[in-house]
């Protein structure tokens, strides 16, 4: 048989079989077989008085036919005097059903030269799903305690545990009992939370979960920190940094939390050179982990190194990070994409409070990633204060924009000469408005930005009509239909 892919065709089969695993011992399974035809399940023992029940199943309707019979004297009914036999229960009672070890859906097409070819597919086991049941439970908990709603975790807690002792799910015990103490940390309840931590670490240690062994040590150092034990807190730390090291494990926000806390530890004891080692190590550790950029590219470095002695699980491991992380700047990078377009059609909609709103989203975001997209916040961000005439905001913003513009980026330098233009229009200061345009113009001209140069010429001409200076309002009049002919948008 082949794993099966088209599982609608086989949940519509006539002769669909659910098989629940519920034991296996010495490579033996028992287990329970459900098909629409009967209502309770046939019980097997092993696997040839599953085989057995199937084979019975199929004769019985006569699907699929098997190719080789036995042999009999007496004279078999023809095809059309077969009774048909009635369901007894539905296909969806039939799914319905779980085992505990394993659940097979399968669908024999053909009995052939004794043989039977056909799809099977592989259901999830009850342990399974109440693995997923328990992570489900202990994310709502692992929230409400990041929000200081610890009864709400308690509650959750509870459910997860009750999931992973009924299944003996050992690994989601140990998750509860780290959280349960994380709850005991909160409420300064320490003895509690150092039997649960150790218990959760015993767990971890046999599962090989480095992470949470790391954590754990964390945990216990920064409670040990609480009650001055010291040498305590410094032990599990210096535990907690042998399993990094040791495990390559690529987390570089929980090795600067142990350099931190070792820190603290060091210069609490008075050991002040170590513990300055330790501030500078945490801080450039989390200096790396701001600046996300450099922190990937220094992901991928290593990635290189280990590649290059051969050495694939932690050069996968290493660029798998490094892929998370990019992920994580191409995220915030959507996210700013987004609030930077929502501010722009609010401002659309003269709505300027929600446009306000969502530039400074954007700007925040931009500013945390160091994003060179921040000039198009900034400008839309100008052009907010300008419609609302806050102009001592708009100049704020007009400085950092200086500093932060690309000289490079002629475009940029055109939108932010044009809002100093209106700014300067506003406050009547014509002669300077108008020489803005015209420096503006010229370098639009000089690199070929023709689209800008038509634009800011016709707004020259108009300076000039404005002041009745026809001859000059001709000239650059002329000179905008004229690069507006070159590029196509004008007929002669």
């Amino acid at each position: 048989m082949r794993s099966g892919q088209n599982i609608g065709r086989i949940k519509a089969a006539p002769n669909l079989v659910n098989i629940c695993v519920d034991e296996i011992a010495q490579e033996e399974m028992k287990g329970r077989l459900y098909h629409c035809y009967k209502k309770e399940a046939t019980n097997f023992k092993n696997v040839v008085e599953l085989l057995d029940e199937m084979e019975k199943l199929y004769d019985k309707l006569h699907f699929p036919e098997a190719s080789t019979k036995s042999r009999s004297f007496l004279r078999e009914k023809a095809p059309q005097q077969r009774e048909t036999i009635p369901k007894a229960v539905e296909p969806k009672t039939v799914l319905e059903q779980k085992g505990t070890k394993g659940t097979f859906l399968v669908c024999v097409q053909y009995r052939q030269n004794a043989t039977w070819q056909g799809e099977i597919v592989l259901m999830e086991s009850e342990e399974s799903q109440a693995e997923k049941i328990c992570t489900y439970y202990e994310q709502l908990a692992e929230s409400y305690i990041i929000s200081g709603k610890y009864e709400k975790g308690e509650v959750y807690i509870d459910e997860a545990l009750k999931y992973a002792e009924k299944y003996n799910l050992e690994y989601k015990k140990a998750r509860c009992y780290f959280l349960r103490a994380e709850i005991n940390m909160n409420k300064e309840e320490f003895a509690t939370a150092q039997q649960l931590l150790m218990s959760a670490n015993v767990i971890f240690i046999k599962n090989n979960k480095y992470e949470e062994i790391i954590k754990s040590f964390l945990n216990l150092a920064k409670i040990t920190l609480k009650l001055k034990a010291y040498h305590s807190a410094s032990s599990y730390l210096k535990q907690a940094d042998k399993v990094y090291t040791d495990n390559n494990i690529g987390n570089d926000f929980l090795l600067g939390e142990i350099y931190y806390n070792m820190a603290k530890v060091l210069f609490t004891i008075e050991q002040t050179e170590e513990a300055r080692k330790y501030t500078n190590l945490a801080k450039n550790k989390f200096n790396e982990i701001q600046n996300k950029e450099q922190y990937a590219s220094s992901l991928i470095s290593l990635s290189d190194e280990y590649n290059k002695k051969d050495d694939s699980v932690n050069a996968i491991k290493y660029s798998t990070k490094a892929l998370e992380v990019y992920k994580e700047i191409e995220k915030s990078s959507t996210i700013s994409n987004i609030e930077n377009t929502l501010g722009k059609l609010f401002y659309n909609f003269n709505e300027i409070d929600e446009a306000f709103k969502h530039f400074e989203l954007s700007k925040e975001i931009r500013l945390r990633n160091n994003d060179s997209e921040l000039v198009d916040t900034l400008i839309n961000l100008c052009k907010n204060y300008i419609k609302i005439k806050d102009l001592f905001k708009c100049k704020e913003t007009l400085e950092e924009l200086d500093l932060r513009l690309d000289r490079n980026n002629i475009k940029s330098i055109i939108e932010v000469n044009l809002l100093k233009h209106r700014i300067l229009t506003i406050e009547e200061k014509t002669e300077e408005a108008k020489d803005i345009l015209v420096s503006t113009y010229n370098m639009a001209k000089e690199f070929n930005l023709n689209e800008e140069a038509s634009n800011l010429a016709i707004a020259i001409a108009k300076f000039y009509l404005d002041k009745r200076e026809d001859d000059l309002a001709k000239k650059y009049l002329d000179e905008g239909v004229e690069i507006f002919k070159k590029m196509g948008k004008l007929q002669n």
